[in-house]
């Protein structure tokens, strides 16, 4: 039997980590211990019902049952991440399930990358479009070619993001926001890449600006020459997930789901009707997260995390 072992209680924490893992306990195939959560202010606004509460790490750590078979959530910003995973470390804790981004600076990634080795981490980072229905469709497309290779990759992400940019600190560029997913799924589609661009708007009202959080733009060009162009708007009056992938001969459209109240996805070929199916990607991440951790058996995804790192972190420090 597992123990979750939530780290920071906010959006990310009690929005969607709780939630993924009420649904994950409901499977007959995953054990799971009641969850502990860890925070000096929990968001009391969301649904913390079932989660033994604790105020601080220490506190966490000492009501676990086995540390080698704790599965860590750490859902705290990246900068404030390195102690935390090193104290965790020390515990005995090495099943980690890490927010994204990895890192945002290259010496808290190398600083990771150490700790892990050292210690014998096994680390998955929070990238749950690479488990999405929708991205293996398009994985299928890009390496069967049935419209000839693959030439160009758009990601366009766009919603709203005023209210939490300008209440928390939790980020500091919006390369942190949404930028890190669409990386990860560049690099699963198109493999290893270089930066060839990066902006950043800023986010402004008519009474406050955020420097940098308003959205961004990243310009790869991947090892097969393929280019790739993602895009987040976090000042956008909608909300949308789009990818395009432009072949040789035709273009191929597909949509993630956008929130929590809807999980469909939606693929459209050309010629075809559109197809929409159900793509609850984060539920599918942790049932994969979870069985790995069980079995032993390896992280499939952890380089591709730590290109899609790597690339977040170059990207910040061109700002």
């Amino acid at each position: 039997m597992l123990q979750p072992l939530v780290i920071g209680l906010g959006r990310s924490g009690a929005g969607l980590h709780l939630r993924a893992l009420r649904n994950l306990a409901r499977s007959p195939q995953i054990r799971l211990a009641p969850v502990i959560g860890c925070d000096p202010r929990p968001d009391l606004a969301r649904d913390l019902s079932g989660v033994v509460l604790t105020a601080s790490p220490q506190q966490a750590l000492s009501r676990l049952r086995d540390p080698r078979t704790t599965v860590a959530h750490v859902c705290t910003p990246p900068g404030d991440r390195l102690p935390l995973l090193r104290e965790l470390a020390e515990h005995g804790v090495t099943r980690l399930l890490i927010e994204k981004p990895l890192a945002t600076t290259r010496d808290e990634l190398d600083g990771l990358l150490r700790l892990r080795e050292r210690a014998g981490l096994d680390i998955m980072t929070v990238t749950h479009w690479l488990e999405a229905e929708l991205t293996g469709r398009l994985r299928k497309l890009v390496q069967q070619r049935p419209y000839g290779p693959l030439r160009r990759l758009t990601i366009d992400q766009d919603k709203p993001r005023f209210t939490r940019s300008l209440s928390s600190g939790s980020h500091r560029t919006a390369l942190e926001v949404e930028i890190p997913h669409a990386l990860a799924l560049a690099v699963h589609l198109c493999g290893p890449a270089r930066l060839v661009g990066v902006s950043c708007a800023d986010l402004r009202t008519d009474r406050e600006t955020r420097p940098h959080l308003g959205g961004a733009q990243v310009e790869l060009e991947h090892a097969d020459g393929v280019r790739a162009r993602l895009r987040s708007d976090l000042a956008s009056p909608v909300r949308r997930r789009r990818v395009e992938l432009e072949f040789r001969d035709a273009t191929v459209v597909a949509h993630y789901p956008i929130g929590e109240d809807d999980d469909h996805a939606r693929l459209q070929l050309p010629d075809d009707p559109p197809q929409v199916f159900r793509d609850d990607a984060l539920l599918a991440f942790f049932r994969a997260a979870y069985q790995g951790f069980a079995t032993g058996a390896p992280n499939g995804h952890f380089t591709t995390s730590v290109e899609a790192a790597r690339l977040v972190c170059e990207a910040e420090a061109l700002l």
